[in-house]
């Protein structure tokens, strides 16, 4: 069997097909899609665009960006802004969303804002003016650095959510 494989014409079957995987496997992976809204957006709109992200019935102002790279990699920015009553629910919500799609129970202590893990966008994605939580002074976060786990920024002056997911 091993004489088989090293015959010349198997050898040469042998390195195209290597090739083709090589080159499929290339192309498979240079596949990039970005989609994003600048501008505000309502719950209804950005719904569709976020699938089945929870957002809150009060939320407004919801600006995403989301980036698809390849076949692993994954960004995904969302700034919205609800009723100062549906803050901490809409928190709670994002968690359990979470670790329901991710079937896991990751437990997303809530933490001071001097613990948050500094989010900073690709220059690729730049300009992103609605992405500024580098400017919530009275607030809190939640997130882990697991793969696909959220990093949730949460400006209680302003009823503002940041939201960042990677793979």
């Amino acid at each position: 069997m091993v004489g088989y494989l090293y015959c010349p014409a198997n050898m040469k079957l042998l390195s195209i097909c290597l090739l083709v995987v090589a080159v499929m496997l290339s192309l498979g992976c240079s596949d990039e899609s970005i989609s994003r809204s600048d501008k505000p957006l309502t719950r209804a709109a950005a719904s569709k665009e976020l699938s089945d992200m929870p957002l809150p019935a009060s939320a407004h102002s919801i600006y995403y960006l989301s980036y698809v790279g390849g076949t692993q990699d994954l960004e995904t920015y969302v700034r919205f802004d609800v009723d100062p009553q549906e803050l901490d629910p809409a928190v709670d919500s994002l968690v359990t969303w979470n670790n329901r799609q991710m079937k896991r129970s990751l437990a997303y202590p809530r933490a001071p804002l001097s613990a948050a893990i500094a989010v900073t966008p690709d220059k690729n994605f730049l300009p992103m003016p609605w992405w500024d939580p580098a400017t919530v002074k009275k607030g809190y976060f939640r997130g882990h650095i697991d793969g696909y786990a959220l990093r949730i920024l949460v400006d209680q002056a302003r009823s503002r959510v940041y939201v960042y997911q990677n793979d």
